[in-house]
């Protein structure tokens, strides 16, 4: 009987020992093999208080002191694997963390070189209309200068006439009047969005603003008018004033339905929407947005703004 103990003892500490070692035991399997232990180890006292005296004493109390090292051993194995998972488990949070940030902010940039992507169009379009008021004057010039050079031929071959002194008549010329230029409108137009457009650049929304509305108040059709009342919606949205920026931009879509500026236009209020906590307002217009312009830049952004996880509410 007392043999029949000892074989089982060192069998299951065999067991726990390989079991601990191989990283597949959890730590309800380890206070289980723990409680057996002590279980068989009550057993071998009593056996070797009844049956004799087969093993010393001394070389049962050194082996019983090895498995309990080896126990205590592969128990700190387990606790040390327990640390380095949660060493893992707190860098991929980490990692989780930095990867959203980096999301987020090329997100950011991408919406950011759009809006650089629009200035830059609407410059290409003034310079362009600025080279055709150069062509105008140009031609202008050329040919205020053929009609000063039929003046100066008629004069001198008048002076090459001969003729008698007593017959001579003198030429009399009326004098002409000064030509008053007429200020030309579009001019004056382009002057005060280029104006709203420099103070806009600067960060002077307010003062973008006022150069913009004169344009439309001024002159109500004009080529710029579309461009003035998408920049009249920009400028409340970048002083955060959303409610504005949605009316601005609604302008835009009733005066100028085919204007380029409405994709922008339409994400930007989305965008708006959203900052007001209005989530169902402004998804339902940038589906709107991707569905009516499918292809465009403005549509793919839309398309992860809906995407995008939104934050649970703060309680109050």
């Amino acid at each position: 009987m007392f043999s029949k103990n000892i074989y089982s003892l060192i069998y299951v500490l065999s067991v726990t020992s390989v079991l601990l070692l191989s990283g597949c035991v959890s730590t309800n399997d380890i206070g289980r093999m723990q409680w057996d232990i002590n279980e068989l180890k009550n057993e071998l006292k009593k056996a070797k208080g009844t049956a004799g005296t087969s093993y010393q004493k001394s070389d049962i109390d050194n082996k019983m002191k090895a498995i309990e090292e080896r126990q205590s051993a592969s128990s700190k194995t387990v606790s040390d694997l327990l640390i380095q998972t949660q060493s893992l488990t707190s860098e991929f949070q980490i990692m989780t963390g930095r990867f959203e940030e980096s999301r987020y902010f090329s997100e950011k940039s991408t919406t950011e070189l759009l809006q650089n992507k629009d200035m830059l169009t609407a410059r290409i379009k003034e310079l362009e209309l600025a080279i055709s008021d150069l062509n105008t004057k140009v031609a202008e010039v050329q040919k205020t200068n053929a009609d000063l050079k039929k003046e100066v031929q008629s004069a001198v071959e008048t002076s090459k006439q001969i003729s008698k002194p007593e017959t001579v008549k003198k030429k009399t010329t009326k004098a002409t009047p000064p030509v008053t230029k007429k200020e030309d409108p579009n001019s004056k137009i382009k002057d005060l969005y280029m104006a709203g457009y420099q103070a806009l650049r600067g960060g002077k929304t307010e003062k973008a603003r006022k150069h913009f509305m004169s344009v439309l108040n001024d002159y109500p059709k004009n080529e710029y008018s579309d461009n003035a009342r998408f920049w009249i919606g920009e400028s409340y949205y970048k002083d955060g004033s959303y409610e504005d920026a949605i009316l601005a931009y609604e302008d835009l879509f009733k005066n100028n339905p085919d204007s380029d500026k409405i994709p922008g236009a339409m994400l930007k209020q989305g965008l708006a929407f959203y900052a007001l906590k209005d989530q169902k307002t402004g998804k339902i217009i940038l589906e709107k947005l991707i569905e009516k312009y499918p292809a465009s830049e403005q549509a793919k952004l839309a398309k992860k703004k809906i995407r995008k996880p939104v934050p649970p509410k703060k309680k109050k």
